[in-house]
């Protein structure tokens, strides 16, 4: 090897090696970030079983007022105060 091309793979491989050191530390943190919440972003299984009830009792109300507005008479939502 010529000592030209010593020196071009020494600056290749302390560029790839600087590279790495300088990017791990990026890539990692963008893993954490993309991949499984952690922290105040988790959710327990405890509070899915508190929204999924949440969400069932809104549906009954909606359910509810829904069956009320079927047993008015068709022509009485329209009558209401005039402007």
């Amino acid at each position: 090897m010529s000592p030209d091309q010593v020196l071009i793979l020494v600056a290749i491989v302390t560029a790839a090696w600087t590279g790495v050191r300088i990017l791990r530390p990026i890539a990692d943190a963008l893993g954490r970030r993309i991949g499984a919440p952690s922290g105040r972003d988790a959710v327990t299984d405890g509070e899915v079983s508190e929204l999924h009830r949440r969400v069932a009792e809104l549906e009954e109300r909606v359910d509810f007022a829904e069956r009320l507005l079927a047993q008015r008479e068709p022509g009485s939502l329209g009558q209401g105060r005039a402007p």
